[in-house]
């Protein structure tokens, strides 16, 4: 991994180079890095980021800068664009970055790339599941053609969670490398060092987990890795870690009354860290934010019961504006296990029941599946776990 104070030091000075002395190609990659870099929990100047990065898109074409549209692409909307933009709308964008990564032989950029798409078509709600493991799959398949081999075993993650979402019953890793052991990978992303690399396998899995609601799965792979879950540039894969950890932290918070303050204040610092978000972007973290603040409610008791159905309600109805069908589902999801802590069947049924068909039509039949177990069981009058 690159010093983080050198690789600053250097964005810093290819800005000052291209200010003092005229622009280049490269000055469209330095002005998208300096915007991320402004993204940072120091700075947080998401204006001025949005600002820069835009610069640099302009720059592209001011300066026919065709080589430099990867680079730039992976960075503005791997770090700046869903600061400010519908998170959703950086899906045609990442595959233009992908196609023209892949004319010019940047297979770094290519790999980058599609990570991004995964993360955003599936965290992000970018397009339906089906549509997504279709577009992941051709492109994983082309890499695997040119002996990216390497490469491929980045991606596998992000497959094997939408496999797992989906409902099959294939295992990617056997299917591609001849391997059930998906601790492999792990160890030898260790073996080379890959930290960043690593982080994205278990935000894969700890999503998988929340989705799935084994939460104490979750909560494993935010204790290994919970250093990490901020801090930096903010990623879009930053901004998904940062919201599951709130889940999971007030999510716990309630199940283990003797560690209660310590994941109180896990939920507690992303939910202030989503809400300054919520401030320039509301379309993508408005809904996160009440559902957030819904569970923080839940967890403080029965003299705010009310004002927490009411955020869980809000939550649904802006996720569904907003079309997050994914969120829009797990916001259904949690809002049920509510209502039953307070002995309401109806209401968690019917909540339930508005799960599974956000889930449907989000593609993740696995877990429409596995919501029509919990509506069953409840429906006969025992209380599943959700």
């Amino acid at each position: 991994e690159t010093n983080e104070f050198t690789f600053f030091f250097v964005i810093c000075r290819m800005v000052k180079l291209s200010v003092r002395h005229g622009l280049c190609s490269i000055s469209a990659v330095a002005f998208s890095l300096y915007g991320a870099l402004l993204t940072c929990p120091t700075l947080s100047d998401f204006d001025e980021a949005y600002k820069m990065g835009r610069l640099a898109l302009r720059a592209i074409d001011r300066l026919n800068a065709f080589r430099m549209k990867p680079n730039v692409f992976l960075t503005f909307y791997g770090a700046i664009a869903h600061c400010k933009e519908p998170v959703q709308a950086s899906i045609p964008k990442l595959l233009e970055g992908y196609e023209v990564a892949f004319a010019l032989g940047d297979m770094e950029r290519v790999t980058g790339i599609l990570q991004l798409y995964a993360a955003v078509a599936v965290w992000g709600c970018g397009d339906k599941l089906t549509k997504a493991e279709e577009i992941i799959r051709i492109h994983f398949r082309r890499m695997l053609q040119h002996k990216q081999d390497v490469s491929c075993k980045n991606i596998l993650p992000h497959l094997n969670q939408v496999a797992n979402l989906t409902g099959s019953k294939e295992n990617v890793y056997v299917t591609y490398f001849n391997t059930t052991e998906e601790n492999f990978f792990e160890e030898e992303m260790n073996r080379r060092g890959a930290h960043t690399r690593k982080l994205i396998l278990h935000t894969c899995r700890m999503y998988l987990a929340v989705m799935c609601g084994d939460m104490e799965s979750a909560a494993r792979e935010y204790e290994r890795n919970g250093a990490k879950y901020q801090g930096g540039i903010r990623f879009f894969g930053t901004t998904t870690r940062v919201f599951l950890a709130g889940i999971v932290g007030f999510y716990l918070a309630r199940k283990r009354r003797l560690d209660e303050k310590k994941w109180a204040q896990v939920g507690e610092i992303s939910m202030d860290t989503i809400k300054s978000w919520t401030q320039d972007s509301s379309w993508n973290y408005a809904h996160k934010l009440l559902l957030l603040e819904a569970e923080c409610l839940f967890l403080k008791g029965e003299e705010h019961e009310h004002i927490a159905a009411a955020k869980y309600n809000e939550s649904i109805a802006l996720a569904k504006k907003h079309k997050f069908k994914n969120e829009e589902g797990l916001a259904s999801q949690k809002a049920a296990m509510f209502h039953l802590e307070y002995n309401r069947k109806e209401e968690a049924l019917s909540h339930l029941k508005h799960a599974k068909s956000c889930y449907e039509c989000w593609g993740a039949t696995g877990l429409a599946r596995q919501i029509k177990i919990a509506i069953e069981s409840l429906s006969s009058q025992s209380f599943p776990k959700i």
